[in-house]
């Protein structure tokens, strides 16, 4: 068998260590056409993730059914590790468009359903389950597609990208706050099915991975999901990453901010407005975070690691104090820390990674992540109601310090020389 290509050759002086230089994307106008689209659709996503659970409850006053649709998007990532075997098999091509069209006929269709005034939980689950499976079939094409797309700066660009979606994460509920007085649920809804075509667009004005050669990239390749796995063990850089965010989807996944909302409305008494503003400045220093590493020149990712981790572990420390200003302050710094370490992740998968494996690889890892993710909505109640909020802040932040200490162990690896490997052929 064949050894494995790279996803990339590497650039700069950095060919040798653990470190990235590479130029801005944005001096490629061809990255810029596809990040437009890629926002439009991401900030779609965002207003169509605000509608969805409170068109429901809306409807049905049930917190049951507001539960199983968003239990869609999880159920939908079961099939992450199949989705990278086809990236790998047969080139991104095959799931970029087939997932937007997937996510469109199944937004026409539960459009349709709210617009007859018929919809049942059932129907309404289907669709949001097909959305989620077209969704994660797109992410999956071009997000393996980006290193043949944009060559030259690979690392940067999938963490630009990733930039972008922390982006549409903000902008995409101030869309849907602004937009509902005149729009209504429906109306949004309808917006949404319009974002889809917008990568569809950048496709046809020919930004897109390119074709894969089969014979010269099948020949001799080994296509079991099981060389996904392979891949990950066989770099401790890549373990340590997965490793690291395993932990911090435990400590500071749903089930911590779940605890944050309820300690600002029953420890710190705030009105729900004065709450939504605590988390939307959240979620902008977790944007501030992953601007720091991904507009980086230089990116040292061990580095990267180590501080992000570091800031959240000492963020849900200072938590457990019951202070207000300390609080506020741990707040930001924990979703500071948050946005350097999954901009690492996501960028170093691009580095990292063989070519041909890069697919199943990166959806064994979006499986083993999103069941740890699950893990923490179950464990936070029961620490609560075990040894109350604050001592909950006190265990998950010595749950991240772990995370610390085996980054810690593995720093040897991350400055030993990179193989050199040539760059998978694409047409």
């Amino acid at each position: 068998m064949t050894s494995p290509a790279a996803t990339t050759p590497k650039a700069g002086p950095a060919a040798g260590s653990d470190a990235v230089v590479e130029p801005s994307p944005f001096q490629n106008p061809r990255f810029t056409v596809f990040a437009a689209g890629n926002a439009i659709n991401n900030i779609g996503e965002a207003m169509y993730a605000t509608a969805l659970p409170l068109l429901a409850y809306r409807l049905t006053g049930s917190l049951a059914i507001m539960t199983l649709l968003a239990a869609a998007v999880p159920v939908g990532m079961l099939i992450a590790p199949s989705l990278g075997w086809v990236a790998d098999r047969w080139g991104p091509r095959a799931l970029v468009v087939p997932g937007l069209l997937l996510q469109a006929a199944a937004a026409l269709i539960m459009n349709l359903i709210l617009h007859a005034g018929t919809p049942t939980p059932a129907s309404l689950f289907v669709c949001a389950l097909l959305v989620a499976i077209g969704a994660a079939a797109y992410r999956t094409g071009w997000m393996t597609g980006v290193p043949g797309m944009f060559p030259d700066c690979p690392v940067r660009a999938r963490g630009t990208l990733n930039s972008l979606f922390f982006a549409a994460t903000l902008i995409g509920p101030v869309i849907f706050s602004l937009c509902l007085p005149f729009m209504g649920y429906e109306g949004l809804l309808w917006l949404n099915l319009a974002t889809f075509f917008a990568p569809i667009a950048v496709w046809a004005m020919g930004v897109h991975p390119p074709r894969v050669r089969q014979g010269a990239a099948g020949a001799g390749h080994n296509w079991k999901l099981s060389q996904g796995w392979k891949a990950i063990v066989a770099d401790r850089r890549i373990l340590d990453m997965l490793i690291v965010q395993v932990v911090l989807a435990v400590t500071c996944g749903a089930g911590f901010q779940a605890l944050v909302i309820y300690s600002l409305g029953h420890t710190w008494h705030l009105s729900d407005r004065s709450a939504s503003t605590v988390i939307t400045v959240m979620n902008a220093c977790m944007l501030a975070g992953n601007l720091l590493v991904a507009q980086r020149k230089r990116i040292r990712p061990w580095i990267a690691l180590t501080l992000g981790m570091t800031a959240c572990s000492l963020a849900l420390l200072l938590l457990a104090v019951p202070w207000w200003p300390l609080f506020v302050t741990a707040i930001a710094l924990g979703a500071l820390g948050q946005g350097a370490v999954l901009s690492t992740v996501v960028m170093m998968r691009v580095k990292y990674l063989p070519g041909p494996v890069l697919g199943r690889a990166s959806g064994l890892m979006w499986l083993i992540t999103g069941g740890a993710a699950l893990l923490s909505p179950a464990l936070t109640p029961v620490l609560t109601e075990a040894v109350g909020a604050q001592g909950t802040f006190l265990v998950l932040g010595l749950g991240a310090c772990s995370a610390l200490v085996y980054l810690r162990r593995g720093r040897k690896e991350w400055v030993r020389p990179s193989v050199p490997t040539a760059t998978e052929p694409n047409a």
